[in-house]
């Protein structure tokens, strides 16, 4: 008599799994919020093979404004790749960028964090590091064109008609993400904001533009384009912008998930950017920077962190 796993077999059609990576895969990153005791690491192979290295910065983090105006998303962190001949008595320890968490800071938070990583092996020491993301800056405006208020500050623009236009989060002579000691080093992505409306309170017609660091997704990386929802289902004016982005980050890869679902208010069904927690919390993917604040009249915004810095090594056995 047939076994009833044979007859399973026999109607189902058995397919193997055709994109699984060699070796096997290791990854470090920071998930928590406010401590950073456990973002150090070391890492040793059971057995002589090859590593590649992947090590990406922390994404720079969107910064709070308060009841008027608006802001850019941070940039993205840079991104170091490197193979390595390993034996057992090598080794490698570093530690992953913590993203930048001081979500009461107002209009600019900083630069985030980078990941560090250092090799220790009988070929020759080596170190790798990827720089993390600048953050985002905001102004508060109650009536004039945020276009013209980030223009006028020396930011990056492309002019798209009168008072309105494309703001980039680069001024000249400011932080760039860099990376070095790997054998690609690409530097990190710039986030921009689409003013599209002439007028502070035009949210509507804004378009938040979010990068994502190379080596995730695609090699080089990319932006991310949204909409605002003009207070949705998920979230009100304040806080608007991150379950936007967090949809596009997943539609642009290849196997997309479900995306952001949590709540973060206290006696409501939306997500608010007027609590502390929505700037501070972790939800992003590592290196991707965090949208701007969407603060609405009388409502504060402490935008979105930057997604935290990560580590990932494929070791394959010789």
């Amino acid at each position: 008599m047939a076994s009833l796993e044979a007859l399973i077999k026999a109607k189902l059609p058995v397919s193997a799994e055709e994109n699984l990576e060699s070796g096997r895969i290791y990854s470090f990153t920071e998930g928590n919020t406010y401590t950073k005791a456990c973002r150090c690491w070391c890492w040793c192979p059971t057995s002589t093979g090859t590593a590649t290295i992947e090590v990406w910065g922390a994404g720079g983090s969107g910064a709070k404004m308060c009841c008027c105006g608006n802001g850019l998303p941070g940039n993205s962190g840079a991104y170091s790749k490197t193979t390595k001949a390993m034996n057992t008595s090598d080794y490698m320890y570093g530690c992953t960028g913590f993203a930048c968490g001081n979500s009461d800071a107002l209009c600019f938070r900083g630069c985030s964090e980078p990941t560090m990583v250092c090799m220790v092996a009988a070929a020759g020491n080596s170190c790798m590091c990827a720089r993390g993301g600048k953050g985002g800056v905001s102004y508060c405006s109650t009536g004039t064109s945020m276009y013209c208020c980030f223009r006028n500050a020396g930011f990056c623009y492309t002019n798209t008609g009168p008072n309105c236009g494309t703001i980039c989060n680069q001024c000249s002579g400011q932080w760039d993400a860099i990376a070095y000691g790997g054998d690609v080093n690409r530097c990190g992505n710039i986030s921009c904001m689409g003013f599209h409306g002439c007028r502070p309170s035009c949210v509507c017609l804004f378009r938040g533009m979010v990068a994502f660091p190379p080596g995730m997704i695609a090699e080089c990386g990319g932006v991310v384009q949204y909409g605002m929802s003009d207070d949705s289902a998920h979230s009100s004016w304040s806080g608007m912008g991150q379950f936007e982005a967090q949809a596009m980050i997943n539609g642009a890869g290849k196997s997309p998930g479900q995306g952001l679902t949590w709540k973060a208010c206290y006696q409501s069904d939306k997500s608010c950017g007027c609590y502390n927690t929505n700037g501070c919390q972790s939800t992003l993917p590592y290196g991707v920077g965090g949208p701007g604040p969407q603060p609405c009249p009388g409502v504060r915004d402490h935008a979105t962190r930057g997604g935290m810095g990560a580590i990932r090594i494929k070791f394959v056995e010789n």
